[in-house]
């Protein structure tokens, strides 16, 4: 993996509508960007994870979830390190050592977004595979997407492979899902 040395499996969720959005412009998941098939796979990979990655706001809706999350916020300074959880601040600390800091070391992450925690794993680490469901027939028009600035699936298999990924497979998961899966090179 880029920037550690110790063996760790990365795998990326993510659901975007067909032009690339993960929320609408108040970060709520629209109902129509759901599918039951994606949420069912995406459930069962968080349950065999040692640790889930999510963004702050993420959490906020779902605190008392109790697996073990990680969650990047600028928001403080540093890091804290509570039982099932820990916030830090990725530009006081690199996700490579916080990882670092968990005993026992995690051998398998799960990322469940939102944008800034994909591009941070982009940025200062990386991923062993991304699992992106895409709505085949829904459009947002507006919101947040999951890359910034990326709102056509072209562009997100562009920076997939700048990011050392490929896409292996693509499969259906109902009438207006698919999901690509993107591997390491």
């Amino acid at each position: 993996m880029k920037k550690n040395n110790k063996k760790i499996t990365v795998i990326g969720h993510a659901i975007i509508s067909r032009d690339c959005f993960i929320a609408d412009a108040v970060g709520s998941m629209p109902p129509d960007l759901r599918s039951d098939s994606d949420w069912k796979l995406f459930q069962e990979d968080l349950y065999y994870s040692d640790l889930v990655m999510i963004g702050r706001t993420s959490y906020k809706k779902f605190p008392e979830n109790k697996r073990n999350r990680l969650i990047p916020t600028n928001q403080i300074n540093g890091y804290d390190m509570r039982e099932d959880l820990c916030f830090f601040n990725p530009n006081d600390i690199p996700m490579n050592q916080i990882l670092l800091k968990y005993k026992p070391y995690p051998k398998k992450i799960a990322v469940a977004g939102g944008q800034g925690v994909y591009q941070l794993v982009f940025e200062q680490f990386a991923y062993s595979e991304f699992h992106l469901s895409i709505k085949e027939n829904y459009e947002l028009k507006e919101g947040i997407h999951m890359i910034k600035g990326i709102n056509q699936l072209e562009l997100v298999n562009e920076y997939m492979n700048k990011h050392g990924m490929y896409q292996s497979d693509k499969r259906r998961l109902d009438s207006d899902t698919i999901q690509h899966r993107y591997l390491k090179s």
